[in-house]
């Protein structure tokens, strides 16, 4: 057996993944790749999800999820991720433009701005953000529960970006538009 981690099947994947699979597959009709690798720990893969899904009914709203995974994983060089979340941050009700803006924090929409910069800071300088960013995301409007979220949901993302990395995830999902040069 490879040590390199593969993407598996559900006739592959441990027994307590299985369950997971299929939900993944009756919701969006594939289980992606990402969580097809997870499923090599069934606790790793139902942890991830089950986190989201808690971090999805806070204050913040999926459109600014969706901005604080797509400006980490700019932030951290994941292409699978970035592609992943721009797909779902349109569902999410962001427009093409938008899911590019956030990328390099340059979105007309303040709030969203505010939360891409931060999100932006925080990876950048290891969760030492700056007081400006702090500053400007609570001037947008943002509670403390926000912040933590937004700390929360970049955790998840760099799980995420770095299980990519490590695995080099087949892109599944249609790809992101190129940043402007």
């Amino acid at each position: 057996m490879s040590n390199q981690l593969q993407v598996l099947t559900r006739e592959q994947a441990p027994e307590g993944a299985k369950a997971t699979f299929d939900g993944l597959h009756g919701k969006l009709g594939f289980v992606p790749n990402l969580y097809a690798i997870f499923a090599h720990s069934p606790a790793a893969l139902n942890g991830s999800i089950g986190f989201g899904t808690a971090l999805s009914k806070g204050e913040l709203n999926g459109r600014e999820i969706e901005t604080i995974y797509l400006a980490a994983s700019e932030a951290n060089a994941c292409d699978y991720c970035v592609a992943a979340h721009t797909t779902v941050g349109k569902l999410q009700g962001l427009t093409e433009e938008e899911t590019v803006a956030v990328r390099t924090a340059s979105s007309s929409d303040t709030r969203l701005n505010a939360v891409a910069a931060l999100t932006f800071d925080i990876v950048g300088n290891n969760g030492h953000p700056s007081q400006a960013s702090l500053d400007q995301f609570f001037a947008a409007g943002y509670s403390k529960a926000a912040l933590v979220e937004v700390i929360g949901v970049i955790a998840l993302n760099t799980f995420n970006n770095y299980v990519q990395h490590i695995a080099q995830v087949p892109i599944d999902w249609p790809a992101a538009q190129p940043l402007p040069a």
